[in-house]
């Protein structure tokens, strides 16, 4: 409440301010003389206009207290804001502690290089779908459809069989896994492209 009484200070004198310029603007309207009317109508403008500055001199004061105290709470909540530099706490201890160094700890596993999981789109069948077999050139599984994505089992090497290279692959939908031919399927990351050579 304390922060209040500037901005209502300054609300009671524009709305005295206005209420002069009223009056004066009333009076200008009355039977003078057409320059005692200009100065009349004249003086009621500028107190207008001081009426104003003053309203808008509340408000901003009443803007910038709000501000005021909403920094303050967030300060006090711990966060942080633009331009307030938040205090940090420091610990020292006298002697200062000697720092530990890590000793690997040999119950610990050992990490393992995490698999590359290569995919590849059906592409260029014509929309007849992409023959899956059992072996290379074998019994037929199921068809894959244009545009389906396989996962490449990388860790079988592709066998070249007449002018078709076959490649070992994991339907997404139905994860069944069988061969087809490596022409009709669109890698494009190079790293799998690599495995399968």
């Amino acid at each position: 409440m304390s922060g209040i009484f500037a901005p209502a200070a300054l609300a009671v004198l524009g709305f005295i301010a206005a209420f002069i310029a009223y009056r004066d603007i009333r009076r200008g309207g009355a039977r003078f003389y057409t320059l005692e009317r200009e100065a009349i109508l004249r003086r009621a403008s500028f107190t207008l206009m001081a009426s104003v500055l003053l309203f808008l001199g509340a408000i901003g004061l009443l803007v910038y207290e709000r501000q005021q105290q909403e920094e303050e709470i967030a300060v006090q909540a711990g966060e942080e804001i633009e331009g307030v530099p938040t205090p940090t706490a420091t610990l020292s201890t006298l002697p200062p502690t000697a720092t530990a160094t890590a000793t690997p700890d040999p119950d610990l596993p050992t990490p393992t290089a995490t698999p590359v999981v290569c995919r590849a789109v059906v592409e260029g069948t014509g929309a007849s779908g992409l023959n899956l077999r059992d072996e290379p050139g074998g019994a037929e599984l199921q068809v894959i459809q244009e545009g389906e994505i396989v996962s490449l089992i990388t860790e079988e090497t592709p066998v070249q069989q007449g002018n078709i290279t076959w490649v070992m692959v994991r339907t997404a939908l139905t994860r069944t896994e069988g061969w087809v031919a490596r022409d009709f399927l669109l890698i494009e990351d190079e790293q799998c492209l690599e495995l399968l050579q």
